[in-house]
């Protein structure tokens, strides 16, 4: 992502040089206050227009665009690739609170401040107690600390599942609300009660399917199975939107594979049979072009 354009005519009010400006950028002490100076300098008189344009209304799509190229590069465990991206969203995240700031919607040192505050008030057996209690133990503390909170919140209907923004995937959010209810102990025992409702869940949309039931109908009960599968994947400790783009990629670098050889016999898979182009498919797996 480009995030400089042209530069306007202004002079920089600095007698700095642009090499010492830039020196004096790489030399700032602190990976964050480093970002944070750069972003700064950017937005400041004699930076760059696009940058000193931001708004916080105008900075959102960029931040969902770069979360989601550092989670897909994740998934790619694509290391170099993810410590560009991670830099990108890094300087997007300074560059928000410095819009947000001048903008009025609170100061970096009082946005800093409040999650601090919070996390130590939500962490007691970390800062207050000294014990341990597991990742399970500690998400269900988690859990009952921001409801406890929020009950006391004004005109908030209190409950576990919380809020989930609205752009959020829907597998995400899945996971997460499963994950919430499973937090205040609504699950469960063990996977082997997750993978028998996927079952069981399955063979419902079989008998939908069987009656030739009308589409809501299916969609209902193929929502109830997607629904299973995230939950198996919580019990299994995979991420499912992870492991869905694993896979999508995957059937997308074999479906080419096939075009590729499909195309220099001079066809095309509409032109193909089911039977040929299944047979290239195994040879990408053989290949693997995983």
């Amino acid at each position: 992502m480009v995030w400089c354009l042209p530069m306007s005519d202004k002079l920089p009010i600095s007698h700095d040089s642009p090499a010492a400006r830039a020196a004096r950028i790489r030399e700032t002490p602190g990976a964050w206050e480093r970002v944070l100076t750069l972003a700064r300098v950017l937005r400041g008189t004699g930076g760059c227009s696009w940058d000193r344009d931001q708004t916080v209304e105008s900075l959102t799509p960029y931040l969902q665009e770069e979360t989601f190229e550092v989670v897909e590069t994740v998934g790619e465990r694509d290391r170099a690739g993810f410590r560009e991206e991670l830099g990108d969203l890094l300087f997007l995240v300074a560059l928000l609170a410095l819009a947000a700031e001048e903008a009025g919607w609170g100061s970096l040192e009082e946005v800093s401040q409040a999650v601090v505050e919070k996390l130590v008030r939500r962490h007691p057996h970390v800062f207050r107690e000294g014990k341990e209690l597991g990742a399970r133990g500690a998400l269900r503390q988690w859990e009952e600390l921001k409801r406890a909170e929020k009950n006391g919140a004004p005109q908030e209907v209190p409950s576990a599942l919380g809020k989930r923004p609205s752009g959020l995937p829907a597998l995400t959010t899945a996971f997460r609300i499963s994950e919430k209810a499973g937090a205040v102990g609504f699950q469960w025992p063990d996977r082997r009660g997750a993978i028998e409702k996927l079952e069981e869940e399955l063979g419902e949309l079989r008998r939908e399917i069987d009656r030739d039931a009308p589409p809501e109908d299916l969609e209902a009960e193929l929502g109830d199975v997607l629904y299973s599968v995230v939950n198996v994947a919580r019990y299994l400790g995979v991420d499912p939107e992870r492991a869905l783009r694993g896979t999508t990629g995957k059937f997308i670098r074999r479906f080419r594979f096939i075009e590729a050889r499909l195309q220099e016999r001079g066809r095309t898979p509409e032109q193909s049979t089911l039977e040929e182009m299944d047979a290239l498919w195994n040879e990408a797996k053989t290949g693997e072009i995983d």
